[in-house]
């Protein structure tokens, strides 16, 4: 993908070119969901966005459940 360097305007508002909208498979009107990375924006469809919530909280939840297990294996492997 091309880089563009934009200008925000008064509203505080960003253009995205074309290119990035059609990368983002989102159309006119479509709600975006916009994170605040460090000093980065990450922009992604709000699908998107749902599906990478449901990854962490799954993984999350997983390490959770088997966190001693986990450090048991680190205790053993650092010995």
């Amino acid at each position: 993908m091309s880089r563009t360097t934009t200008t925000i305007d008064d509203a505080a508002s960003v253009l995205l070119p074309r290119e990035a909208v059609d990368a983002l498979g989102v159309k006119a009107g479509e709600d975006l969901d916009v994170e605040i990375v460090g000093r980065a924006i990450v922009v992604r469809s709000v699908e998107e966005a749902s599906r990478s919530r449901e990854f962490i909280d799954a993984f999350e939840s997983i390490l959770s459940r088997r966190r001693k297990a986990y450090q048991r294996l680190a205790d053993e492997l650092g010995q």
